[in-house]
């Protein structure tokens, strides 16, 4: 048998390593965006509770006086250093006012107010002052962002890419007593840190989902190769080998099994012992077989054997009486349907009454089987067919049909050449009168009307001879 194309094992292991493969990527995919959003909404969180702390820290009547003078008041100073004090306490990167105003026929940002660290504020201590127009800080596309959000009510959340770098900013609009839109509250965080953060998170949960997926995969495959493909692969190997040994194999007990011993207690065992019980199955039934085989050849010999006692003349051992009439009805068949082509030669022994009255039974015996063989050895092609104590009958067939006159004429000769033959014993002096008769179609109905030709030739062929001798 050819190899396996795709062998068990193999495709256990491919497919386990495609689902481990998918099972890692998927779960890596859910685990990324999952933090990410988780992460990104407690950010929000954060950043709202910062918004709306400082928010209500802030006289927004006040904050839009000094904007329309430019004039820092108490308030407003007050409010830098709370705001600065925020940007100690807590980890953002931007905490500010600013406002969108039009500016030469577009928009720029105005600041309002950086908060800052005491730090940055050593460092650079004039900063950004109220009323300054950010020209270069600020794409027009970032203000007119701006200018968007503060169109909107509520904390707005968007990602924003600046010469500060890259943040994520909540906005506030803050409005005054009178319903005006001063200017926008922001905070920044800065996204570096929270894809780092995020990075680190999905490398550590992917590296764990990798290494739980090998462990999961390596122990399913010492399952599977426990339990499934090593049995399996067992029991092909005793499977395919007994096939081998058992083809055309007609002696049983070299119909051996290698049973693989599997005891995997499941459908694998179940298989095992089900191929187990076949080939004894197997074994019986071939011996079964070749015991009905025994028993029918010997029915075989016994029916050749009644054939011989019923069809077989007991003296001659050439067909007898009761073949002949067999046959007759077959021939009677091709007659019928307009297929037969058959003669009848009638072989009547002379001087048998004599041979047994002056030498004895058994001498005639023996002059009825060497006739016999005579005519036997002649028609080699044709059933010679004993129909009576001294009366032969050949059905002639096949060549002997077609050279009939031929043969006729030679056995004849046989004859006169037997009975002449003054060295041999009267026994031995075979005599025998001769007819023989052809099928005709249309003018012969059945076998008996060419036996009655046949038997009247031979009978003036007797008469013949016997005048031949008178004289």
């Amino acid at each position: 048998m050819s190899a396996n194309r795709k062998p068990l094992k193999r495709s256990i292991i491919i497919g386990c390593t495609v689902f481990i493969v998918l099972l890692c990527l998927i779960l890596s995919v859910l685990t990324y965006t999952t933090y990410t959003r988780s992460l990104y909404r407690s950010y929000e969180a954060r950043m709202t509770d910062i918004i709306e702390y400082v928010e209500s820290h802030i006289d927004v009547d006040d904050l839009a006086q000094c904007i329309d003078t430019g004039v820092e008041s108490e308030k407003f100073k007050e409010m830098m250093t709370f705001m600065d004090g925020i940007m100690e306490d807590f980890d953002v990167h931007y905490l500010y006012i600013v406002k969108p105003v039009e500016y030469e026929d577009s928009y720029v940002m105005m600041n309002i107010f950086s908060a800052d660290t005491a730090q940055g504020r050593l460092e650079d201590p004039d900063g950004y002052y109220l009323g300054m127009l950010l020209h270069d800080d600020y794409e027009l596309k970032d203000v007119l962002l701006y200018k968007e959000a503060m169109e909107k009510d509520g904390i707005v959340f968007f990602k924003n890419v600046s010469i500060w770098g890259y943040d994520y900013t909540g906005l506030l609009t803050l409005v005054d007593s009178k319903g005006d839109r001063v200017a926008a509250l922001g905070v920044d965080f800065d996204v570096y840190e929270l894809q780092r953060s995020i990075r680190a998170f999905t490398i550590v949960n992917v590296a764990l989902i990798v290494i739980l997926g090998c462990l999961f995969m390596g122990m399913f495959l010492l399952w599977m190769n426990r339990n499934v493909s090593e049995p399996i692969t067992r029991l092909e190997r005793s499977v395919v080998a007994f096939a081998s040994s058992a083809h055309d194999q007609k002696d049983p007990e070299k119909l051996k099994y290698d049973d693989p011993d599997i005891h995997t207690q499941n459908e694998v065992e179940s298989l095992s012992n089900a191929m187990s019980q076949m080939s004894l199955d197997m074994k019986k039934y071939v011996r079964n077989i070749l015991d009905a085989e025994g028993v029918v050849e010997d029915m075989k010999t016994k029916v050749n054997q009644m054939d011989m006692v019923v069809y077989q003349d007991a003296l001659t051992h050439v067909k007898n009486k009761a073949w002949y009439d067999m046959t007759e009805e077959r021939v009677n068949g091709d007659i019928q349907a307009g297929t037969a082509r058959f003669g009848i030669l009638m072989a009547d022994l002379n001087n048998l009454k004599k041979i047994n009255d002056n030498y004895g039974h058994d001498h005639g015996n023996d002059y009825i089987t060497g006739a016999c063989h005579h005519i036997c050895v002649t028609y080699q092609h044709s059933p010679v067919v004993r129909v009576g104590g001294d009366e032969f009958v050949v059905i002639l067939e096949n060549s002997d049909y077609d050279h009939r006159e031929e043969l006729l004429a030679e056995i004849k000769e046989v004859f006169n050449k037997a009975c002449s033959d003054a060295w041999k014993d009267p026994w031995e002096k075979y005599s025998c009168a001769f007819g023989m008769a052809v099928y005709e179609q249309g003018k012969d109905r059945t076998m008996e009307d060419v036996f009655k030709r046949a038997d009247s030739i031979m009978y003036r062929d007797k008469q013949n001879s016997k005048m031949a001798r008178q004289s």
